[in-house]
């Protein structure tokens, strides 16, 4: 499936569901949360590897999205981190309960795998979350940022 397309059903799901801490979705554009999202799993492991854990795992790839963007915008505070890591449950039950019916395994396959994401992350996720984000969008800003000052600062030897 086209990756802009899929972002776009992706952030429409999330509406539909009313996902917690949807509305961090809308600041971007889909070019941007195309560079943002990284499917299921951290940076660290290889593209192969997240793309193997996101096809497992399908129902938690909205759930995964907003993650992701919360991870691009962390704040590196103990307190955010906590609760990033346990909105990914929590939007993980929610997505589980809306496709598939309480008599459905599925349901509580999918409900069991957020909760050990999302505690997985808790466990393990806190040097990422403290590391820079290298996203595209976060390295376009940054030289954005080093081009500003570098201008500042000839504007203010000239003077």
């Amino acid at each position: 499936m086209n990756r802009l397309r899929e972002l776009k059903e992706l952030r429409e799901k999330a509406e539909e569901l009313q996902l917690e801490n949807r509305e961090i979705l809308r600041k971007y554009t889909l070019t941007e949360l195309s560079a943002i999202y990284n499917g299921i799993g951290p940076d660290s492991f290889p593209e192969w590897l997240r793309n193997c854990i996101s096809a497992l795992h399908p129902s938690l790839a909205v759930v995964a999205l907003i993650h992701d963007v919360e991870w691009h915008e962390s704040d590196k505070t103990r307190k955010t981190f906590a609760e990033s890591n346990e909105r990914f449950k929590v939007n993980g039950y929610k997505v589980a309960q809306a496709e598939f019916g309480w008599y459905n395994p599925r349901r509580y396959v999918v409900m069991n795998q957020a909760r050990r994401f999302g505690n997985i992350c808790q466990l393990f996720g806190w040097v990422a979350w403290m590391t820079d984000c290298v996203c595209t969008v976060c390295r376009k800003r940054r030289e954005k940022e080093v081009k500003e000052a570098k201008n500042n600062q000839e504007c203010s030897n000239a003077n």
